[in-house]
């Protein structure tokens, strides 16, 4: 067992194992040994037990600490209030698209939001992003400008918010020699890994998204349950009156 003593340099060699580790994690005992000058037969096993202890060091784990860039979700305007506040948005800073839908668009600093006939708005913030600057872009691109005033719809659509997808940035302090991209699982499970690519270059990157098929899933989802609530309303208000109820429900 060689002693962790100190180097001419100051460092014992338990320091200089941790410091040849943080520059490249992929150095195996032998070598280390090597750049450390040490006999690989004598000194193997202790080299190897630092490089575990650096390996297990808590200081060392990233654990869930990331930035959150590019998020994305969508929500929805009452399909009665759409027609009626799409008129004068051109005038409140909204942009007229040439797409054939004719959805408007509006952007600054925040992000930016995307309005389709339907009612749909498709949102879009910069990083860094928590759930108040959410909140906020839709305020500015409605309440802010006056497109919308009644705070009922204007809760309504923060309430409405769906997750999309959005970019995890993981810190690795490493750069592969070539960048790597695993999409395989991208159409799926809406899972990408990019790694060492040129936007974070030293970091970890994973893009993920709800499916447009999870998408439709869910929109079915809800209307069979909405449909359900329906079909045992109906059922209750004939049970209780014992003749079925012309009330405005059907299904």
């Amino acid at each position: 067992m060689i002693s962790d003593t100190s180097h001419p340099s100051g460092l014992t060699t338990k320091e200089r194992v941790y410091s040849l580790l943080n520059k490249n994690p992929l150095l195996t005992p032998k070598d280390l040994c090597q750049k450390l000058r040490l006999s690989y037969k004598d000194h193997h096993g202790y080299v190897a037990h630092i490089k575990s202890d650096w390996k297990y060091d808590p200081q060392n784990e990233h654990g869930s600490k990331y930035s959150l860039h590019a998020w994305r979700g969508w929500t929805e305007i009452p399909i009665s209030v759409a027609p009626e506040t799409r008129a004068g948005a051109l005038s409140r800073g909204w942009i007229q698209s040439r797409a054939r839908n004719k959805w408007l668009l509006f952007k600054n600093s925040t992000g930016r939001l995307q309005w389709f006939l339907t009612g749909r708005v498709n949102i879009y913030v910069r990083a860094p992003v928590d759930p108040g600057k959410v909140i906020q872009l839709i305020a500015q691109g409605f309440t802010w400008s006056g497109i919308i005033t009644d705070l009922k719809v204007f809760r309504a659509m923060i309430q409405g918010v769906h997750f999309k997808g959005a970019h995890y940035v993981f810190p690795i302090g490493l750069r592969l020699p070539k960048p790597v991209t695993v999409d395989l699982f991208g159409p799926s499970n809406g899972f990408i890994v990019k790694i060492s690519d040129r936007t974070h270059p030293t970091d970890l990157e994973i893009q993920v998204h709800f499916p447009d098929w999870g998408e439709r899933v869910e929109k079915v989802l809800d209307k069979f349950i909405d449909r359900l609530d329906l079909f045992f309303g109906s059922q209750e208000r004939r049970g209780s009156s014992g003749r079925p109820d012309p009330g405005k429900y059907s299904v």
